[in-house]
């Protein structure tokens, strides 16, 4: 059995995929891991490079191909077919460091339900790097999750999960943008161990334009990120009664998240609908979770609306479209 498998979402990433590839095919790790390339349709020659590697390092990369079917369904076919001990999601757009041996040699020797490694954000148009250390975990220690998961703060790019925890217990992700959140916290409820290694393994590239974080994606697939975040509010009421601390880890992503949503709604041109539309989704959100309107309500955009009672809307809206540079 491969120690690690590690999925790589690829569309359209024919300029990009050879440096991610290139970055798993080290001797010292090939016989340990398996590249699952699920290929959504693409229409460059991203199939056809991944076939390259495929014939030059049977057994270590594999080729998926499927119809476009959204980002999220590539999460899932990743989680179908991994037969690795344990599971990792990488972008196509991104790539992994040299501490990747380091961290492979750790998941042979542990039983760790959750893996979590630190990871470096690289700025694609400058080139700048910002290193990522998790906080609030014992290097090479396995810990109780409950125990210290309320004080976490991750992204996907720094956790793995056992393969079995996420296959066993059905894990799936809609097939839209955003799922990534989806694919962090969705299995949170089923681990209970976690262990830290303190070394670099993602290199995820910020400031592509096509990016779904960007204003533009973020307007057109508001509808995407309004159904991932009540997916995770029904996550969060799922368990805040059987596992209170792992309800904590959760919520607190779950309250930036909805900051999220607010800040896009705002970057709309100020009108009658698109007010009704925000104020619709605040009293949606306190209804179905009123511990994330709690926290959401901190944030000071969140507040004015809700003190002048929409008064305030036209100014806050243009003031925030401003900062955007809208």
């Amino acid at each position: 059995m491969k120690v690690l498998s590690i999925s790589v979402a690829a569309y359209n990433m024919e300029k990009l995929i050879r440096q991610n590839l290139d970055s798993f095919v080290s001797s010292s790790v090939r016989d340990d891991i398996e590249v699952l390339v699920i290929n959504d349709g693409s229409t460059d020659n991203t199939a056809g490079i991944v076939a390259e590697y495929e014939k030059k390092y049977p057994g270590t990369v594999r080729l998926i191909s499927q119809s476009n079917a959204g980002p999220g369904s590539t999460v899932n076919r990743g989680i179908e077919n991994a037969s690795g001990r344990y599971f990792r999601m990488v972008d196509a757009d991104d790539w992994v460091d040299t501490g990747l041996e380091q961290y492979v040699n750790v998941l042979k020797t542990t039983d760790a339900d959750m893996v979590v490694t630190n990871y470096t954000c690289v700025d694609d148009k400058t080139g700048q790097t910002r290193f990522v250390k998790i906080n609030g975990l014992k290097a090479g220690v396995l810990q109780d999750f409950d125990s210290v998961c309320a004080d976490l703060s991750l992204e996907m790019h720094s956790v793995t999960f056992r393969t079995d925890i996420l296959q066993k217990n059905n894990i799936r992700v809609f097939n839209g943008f955003y799922t990534d959140i989806q694919y962090l916290l969705f299995p949170s409820v089923y681990v209970k161990s976690v262990m830290y290694v303190d070394c670099n393994v993602y290199m995820y590239r910020v400031s592509l334009s096509g990016q779904s974080m960007s204003v533009p994606s973020m307007q057109r697939n508001i509808n995407m990120h309004d159904d991932m975040l009540f997916s995770i509010v029904r996550l969060y009421n799922s368990v805040k009664h059987r596992r209170p601390e792992v309800a904590e880890y959760i919520l607190k992503k779950l309250v930036y998240i909805s900051g999220t949503q607010l800040g896009t709604l705002l970057s709309f041109e100020p009108c009658s609908a698109n007010k009704k539309r925000l104020f619709d989704f605040i009293s949606r959100l306190k209804r179905e979770c009123p511990d994330a309107y709690e926290g959401f309500s901190k944030y000071k955009t969140a507040r004015a609306l809700r003190f002048s009672g929409g008064l305030f809307y036209p100014v806050i809206c243009k003031m925030h479209r401003r900062r955007l540079g809208i």
